[in-house]
């Protein structure tokens, strides 16, 4: 028998994933946009703040932990 697959938006992890990653994400813009983080160093972090939501989701799908 075939394992059903969900939406993403049906995955309780998908969504903690944007919940937990949406606040250094927007820390960082608020920061940007007050001026108290300039561009340079605020386009790596937030950067490194997406790779890292979207690595929490392409984890999630990984055949090893399903």
């Amino acid at each position: 028998m075939k394992k059903q697959e969900k939406k993403w938006y049906q995955s309780k992890t998908k969504w903690a994933a944007i919940l937990i990653g949406i606040s250094p994400i927007l820390a960082t813009v608020g920061g940007i946009l007050n001026g108290a983080i300039d561009i340079g160093s605020g386009l790596v972090q937030l950067s490194t703040q997406v790779g890292i939501v979207l690595g929490v989701f392409g984890l999630r799908d990984l055949p090893l932990i399903n």
